[in-house]
């Protein structure tokens, strides 16, 4: 098994073969050109996940799984040099990590995604998302979709204050702030290392 996929494993990041994506995965990835429906359609184990370089520092690191993906990977970073965000790659045993910069009309949305403010965000970022994920509410249970968190509404804060427990006034957004310790990229060696 790749090392990064056995150290998520270990620690409660895979459940039931699902990889629990970070935020970034899913609100920052598509502001550089790539979702991670269009790298589950070259490959649907092609991903593993994205991250944050910093709070501070702007940067998304992709990684992506070599195994078995060797041409498709190859053939998707020359495709990389067309995109405008595109910094770099590195090549490691089990995986290349793809890092792109985001554009500075998005600094704000990059923030407040990071502080779980997914609601505050920009109309042009909301509307990459939509595009992308859809405009579908989660209905049937408390978690939200992700239309939910862009776009909460006060019957799915209702269902979201039930599952907590609290006044559904106490609720500005419905689904949580992003744990900073997952979302910050680590070299697996550092993975390894922290435990």
């Amino acid at each position: 098994m790749q090392r990064r996929l056995e150290w998520l494993l270990n620690n409660g990041y895979i459940e039931d073969n699902i990889i629990k994506y970070t935020r970034t995965t899913r609100f920052l990835m598509p502001l550089i050109g790539v979702s991670e429906l269009e790298l589950k359609k070259l490959s649907p184990e092609i991903l593993i996940n994205a991250h944050i370089k910093s709070k501070e520092e702007k940067l998304i690191y992709i990684i992506l799984n070599k195994k078995n993906n060797l041409e498709l990977l190859n053939d998707f970073l020359q495709n990389q040099n067309f995109n405008e965000n595109f910094v770099d790659y590195i090549e490691e045993e089990d995986e290349f990590i793809v890092i792109y910069k985001l554009q500075e009309h998005f600094y704000s949305d990059y923030d407040k995604i990071l502080t779980g403010q997914y609601s505050k965000t920009s109309d042009s970022f909301k509307e990459i998302i939509t595009r992308i994920y859809g405009y579908k509410s989660n209905e049937e249970c408390h978690l939200p979709s992700i239309y939910d968190a862009l776009y909460p509404t006060d019957k799915k804060r209702k269902m979201y204050a039930k599952f907590l427990d609290v006044d559904h006034t106490l609720l500005n957004e419905i689904s949580s702030i992003p744990n900073l310790e997952y979302e910050i990229y680590k070299p697996i060696k550092q993975l390894y290392e922290q435990n």
